[in-house]
């Protein structure tokens, strides 16, 4: 390859990088603050309304904490990538037996609604829409800004 055609590869790739890092930065700004869990589904069944009516996610910077019943415990970090088609999150375990771990999954967020799907098996392949299936390691969770 001759220098000249090694120069706008790397060039291409220095502006591409550019908007992706714009486009992270947009996400992540729209996730910050608290969101309250209005329904989940998990291999493909329903999470029951009682189990999810005091749970909320909290993106703060690079982490997303969980508050139930009153108590938050800080259970991720979080990286975005919302070049791809779907948007993909990943979330990666920072305390508790999967320590270190990595779920992927998916995201989208319209306005003051937000919705995740992640595959929590490592094997698997990162989730393509979402919807979960019986037996498929994966979850749906819908998910509104609140005001607390």
């Amino acid at each position: 390859m001759n220098p000249l055609t090694i120069c706008v590869l790397a060039c291409a790739l220095a502006v591409g990088g550019g908007e992706v890092s714009e486009l992270i930065r947009k996400d992540k700004a729209a996730l910050q603050g608290t969101w309250k869990v209005t329904g989940a589904e998990d291999n493909g069944e329903k999470v029951p309304a009682d189990d999810i009516k005091d749970l909320y996610l909290i993106f703060k910077g690079d982490a997303i904490s969980i508050r139930e019943g009153g108590k938050t415990d800080e259970k991720f970090a979080y990286l975005l990538n919302p070049a791809k088609t779907p948007c993909e999150i990943d979330m990666i375990f920072k305390s508790g037996p999967k320590k270190g771990q990595t779920d992927r999954g998916i995201y989208k967020i319209d306005g003051d609604n937000l919705r995740i799907c992640i595959q929590s098996n490592k094997d698997a392949p990162r989730p393509r829409d979402f919807a979960t299936r019986n037996m498929s390691n994966l979850s749906l969770v819908i998910l509104q800004r609140s005001k607390q």
